[in-house]
């Protein structure tokens, strides 16, 4: 993105220039502005119940296995790291959100199983 910058008369870019402490490049802008509007899979579990039968094979009076799949996918235009981005201040009504490109939420996986005695 910095190389696609303008730096001389004629050149066609839609970066501007860069300018350290002159121009206008202070000024707010809507330029890095994007709409960050997500869809996101969070959890999904899946259990199975053991037959009765079985249980009482084993001594229990019930089992049963599962498998929990955590932050499966995330539907989204962003073009940053994570949409899901915090707001700083909650106290201040000028306050906006600023992405730090901070790890995305993790995929996990976690199985499991339940038992009664």
């Amino acid at each position: 993105m910095v190389l696609a910058r303008w730096r001389n008369p004629g050149d066609v870019t839609d970066v501007p220039r860069a300018l350290n402490n002159s121009g206008f490049n202070w000024l707010g802008s809507d330029r890095y502005v994007s709409d960050a509007s997500f869809v996101r899979l969070r959890s999904v579990t899946a259990r199975y119940n053991l037959k009765k039968s079985l249980a009482d094979k084993l001594s229990m009076k019930n089992a049963s296995i599962y498998v929990t799949a955590e932050n499966l996918y995330t539907w989204t235009k962003y073009k940053g790291v994570d949409p899901d981005v915090s707001q700083r201040s909650l106290n201040s009504p000028f306050s906006y959100l600023v992405d730090v490109a901070l790890t995305p939420p993790s995929r996990n996986v976690l199985m499991g199983l339940t038992v009664g005695f």
